[in-house]
């Protein structure tokens, strides 16, 4: 049986997931779903911050009231919020990396608080991951 690892999503994998669009391997596809199942799928906090910026921009078109679309979308993809708790606010600030965003920097910050998978395609995150060993990150494909 695959043990469910806490995973947490990157914002442009839960949207790809929420929207249908991903592809992913069948082995991520399987830690995923035990992850939902244990009840340990989440995305940051500032996740549905970073999708009401790309709606707003008009990068992602969603055709209903963004507030109910994520909730809807949270629900069926059995995804939790993971709280930003002070000391995931505090981390992403110390974290030893020079990157800016600080979407990345609470989305890093909210695996390593919550002992989690990240799962990204963000080069960025992946090359600190790599270079640090701070944070385990996934690729999804």
């Amino acid at each position: 049986m695959l043990r469910a690892d806490p995973i947490v999503l990157d914002t442009h994998i839960w949207l790809d997931v929420a929207i249908g669009r991903g592809r992913f391997l069948p082995r991520v596809v399987r830690r995923l779903n035990a992850a939902a199942d244990a009840g340990t799928l989440y995305v940051a906090a500032i996740t549905p911050w970073e999708i009401a910026m790309l709606a707003r921009a008009g990068k992602i078109r969603i055709g209903e009231p963004l507030a109910g679309w994520l909730d809807g979308a949270l629900s069926s993809t059995r995804t939790g919020i993971a709280a930003l708790e002070p000391a995931i606010a505090v981390d992403a600030v110390d974290l030893p990396w020079t990157h800016g965003d600080p979407a990345d920097r609470l989305i890093v910050a909210t695996a390593r608080h919550r002992n989690a998978l990240l799962v990204t395609r963000d080069g960025a995150i992946l090359e600190y991951a790599e270079a640090s060993k701070a944070v385990r990150t996934l690729e999804p494909s």
